[in-house]
Order: C-alpha cells, then structure tokens, then sequence
C-alpha cells in the first residue's frame, strides 16, 4: 500500500521539475526582452485595460456621437522611415462603401420575396415549390446559383404557411380565399 508519504515526496518532486522548468523559460523570456529593448530602446508601459470579457455584437448607435479626429503622427527617430497611411473616418469610408455597392437606380423599387410569390400566384392557380421557385429565380437576377437561392426561398415560404398568407395542399401552394 502506497503511504502518505510517498505521495507526498512524489507531489514535491514534480513540483520542483516544474518550477525548474518554469524558471528555464522565465530566464529565456528575460533574455530576449533584455535583447529586445537594448535594440529598439525600452517601451511605454501602458496602462492595463479593465474589461468585463468579450464584447460581441455590434456597438449601440447613438445619435450624439463626437466627432473623432485623426492627427497626424509625428516622426520620433529614424526607424520610423515606413510610411503611414492615415485612416479615414468611418463615415467617409461608410459612404465610400455605399457609393460602391449601390449604382443609381432609375425609379425602380424593390419587393420583398413573399410580394413577388403573391404575384405568381394571383397570376395562376396552385403551383408546385419547386416551379414556384425556378420561376421566381428566372425573374431576378442578383442570385447567380438556385441552390443559394433555394436556401433564401424556403424560409420564406415556411413563414408564409404558419401565418396563413398562403396554403399547402397535395403539394401545392395557393392564396387563401
């Protein structure tokens, strides 16, 4: 039987390898911050920043935002010769992005995917999901591949028979009466 004093020896000595094990590594890391900042000068030690964890999301809007601006850096020593671009502000880049994606449309509105599925509808009487769907894939033309398309349509379709606005029946999808 294994007594008390043997685990007790065999729990120090582990614990005496890992500390040696330990300072080994803290001396390494010593050396090369030592080497570090003898080759680029010592650093600015900046406060620690208190956070209460991982923020995800998107930040809050808020309407009285300040308005942030951007100074431009100053060149302390030599090793600063990269060059540095300036950042834009968010609302420029923002509009830039905008500007972009969206060319100037001439009076066209967009419909959603359920006004464009009554429209097929009241045009026919009952159609099957699947012609539902290719019909409605041949009408635009921002989705290149059906079986994206597909994935866009079938929630719409299922919102769509669980609040009534259209009917299932054998198969088929009809507006209701």
């Amino acid at each position: 039987m294994i007594s008390l004093d043997k685990i007790v020896s065999s729990n120090l000595e582990m614990l005496k390898s890992q500390e040696a094990d330990l300072l080994k590594s803290l001396s390494f890391v010593q050396k090369a911050k030592q080497l570090f900042q003898s080759h680029w000068g010592p650093t600015p030690a900046a406060p620690a920043k208190k956070s209460s964890g991982k923020k995800r999301g998107r930040p809050a809007k808020s309407k009285n935002k300040p308005k942030v601006t951007v100074a431009a850096p100053t060149v302390a020593a030599p090793k600063a010769a990269a060059v540095t671009k300036l950042a834009a502000p968010k609302a420029k880049k923002a509009a830039a992005k905008k500007a972009k994606a969206a060319p100037a449309k001439t009076g066209e509105k967009k419909s959603s995917h359920i006004s464009n599925i009554m429209t097929i509808l009241n045009s026919g009487d009952g159609i099957g999901s699947g012609q539902l769907i290719d019909t409605l894939f041949k009408q635009q033309s921002a989705d290149k591949d059906i079986k994206h398309f597909r994935l866009l349509i079938y929630p719409v379709l299922t919102k769509a028979y669980a609040s009534k606005t259209l009917l299932l029946k054998d198969g088929k999808i009809y507006l209701p009466k």
